[in-house]
């Protein structure tokens, strides 16, 4: 019998590319949802049997949602509500809404999935949505871990910090856990015990990130040069030709002005910052550039020697495998958005195969 797999915020196809590298046999993709008009034609770019749905899912019928009949639910919810560089509303914000419903869905459905999925960034632990996620999984009889983790822990030569949920169907739920009214009003009496946030997989040879006294990780600078993380060029692109480089090339004029804020790094180097769907058209906070000769800070840096990474790159970086496209329609910065908004492919393939196979 097949493994169904429902895909909610399904972007670019990310989940569904870890689903493969798990190695989960026998994985069915019963359903994709996303509002994202260019990132559904890149998933059915690349995954042309699956049903993508670009609705509103607060619009969607009860029966629709029983009759996913999926054993995983994968969801990657929108992260403005919780990034730090945002207001951080959480549950207020507007952009939380199909989220929590989502997480109200769980307690109605008579064909619940055995698994979950949820990822998110860093800053999600801190929210009061993770609160009501938490209380709603522990009425329902789900058993949680929760995860802080970053690709340079698997030797990726890419920082991106992320926040991990995994949950699993144990037990049956208490004979009130669908009474919506009775649950509201016992919320904010509740004590929720919050679990530890772990920053390893059971099982998994990973990076241990080092921590301060009270116990706080640096998953940036604590792994930057560590020796087991792969160097960059081993995710370069090297067969890209000089006219085929010129469109990356950084202009004069942005390197004269941006260039004492912008994170440069060598192909000899074995990180680089967090590509997000601003790269390119900011220079600081929005991922590396690439300097291919010379020392960084030493020598300078010109358009023949400096360039950003391709969105192909990028994508390895990622985790994304080779058979990963674009459409032929797809712009060099529509790729650079979906892929800021997408997932660390890699990382989540851990967390699959550790979810269905030994939690």
């Amino acid at each position: 019998m097949a493994f169904r797999v429902a895909e909610f915020y399904s972007g670019i196809g990310g989940m569904h590319f870890a689903l493969k590298e798990a190695g989960i046999p026998d994985v069915k993709v019963v359903r994709s949802f996303d509002i994202n008009t260019v990132a559904n034609e890149v998933y059915k770019h690349n995954f042309p049997d699956v049903t993508v749905m670009q609705r509103n899912i607060e619009a969607l019928p009860m029966s629709m949602y029983e009759a996913l009949r999926a054993d995983l639910w994968t969801m990657s919810p929108p992260c403005q509500p919780y990034t730090r560089q945002g207001h951080q509303k959480g549950s207020e914000d507007p952009r939380s809404k199909s989220f929590l419903f989502i997480i109200d869905l769980l307690a109605k459905l008579a064909c619940k999935p055995r698994f979950l999925l949820v990822e998110n960034v860093a800053g999600f632990d801190k929210s009061d949505t993770r609160a009501v996620l938490l209380r709603q999984l522990a009425r329902l009889g789900y058993r949680f871990e929760e995860y802080v983790l970053n690709p340079l822990q698997l030797s990726i030569p890419n920082s991106r910090t992320r926040y991990y949920l995994l949950a699993k169907l144990d037990s049956s739920p208490p004979s009130n856990a669908s009474s919506a009214g009775d649950a509201e009003e016992k919320e904010e009496e509740e004590e929720l015990e919050l679990p530890n946030l772990r920053h390893t997989v059971p099982g998994v040879d990973m990076i241990q990130p080092p921590a301060d006294a009270e116990g706080r990780v640096d998953f940036e600078r604590g792994i930057w040069h560590h020796d087991g993380v792969r160097q960059v060029k081993q995710y370069m692109e090297t067969d890209l030709s000089s006219e085929d480089a010129e469109p990356f090339r950084l202009s004069a004029k942005v390197l004269e002005k941006y260039d004492y804020v912008m994170d440069v790094i060598t192909p000899e180097d074995r990180r680089t910052c967090c590509f997000t769907k601003g790269y390119t058209k900011y220079a600081e906070g929005t991922g590396s550039a690439l300097q291919l000769t010379g020392v960084v800070g030493k020598d300078p840096k010109t358009r023949e020697n400096t360039r950003y990474f391709t969105p192909r790159e990028v994508a390895n970086l990622m985790g994304f495998p080779a058979e990963f496209t674009f459409p032929a329609t797809t712009s060099n910065r529509q790729g650079y958005r979906l892929l800021g908004n997408s997932l660390s492919v890699s990382v989540v393939a851990v967390l699959m195969d550790y979810l269905v196979h030994r939690m």
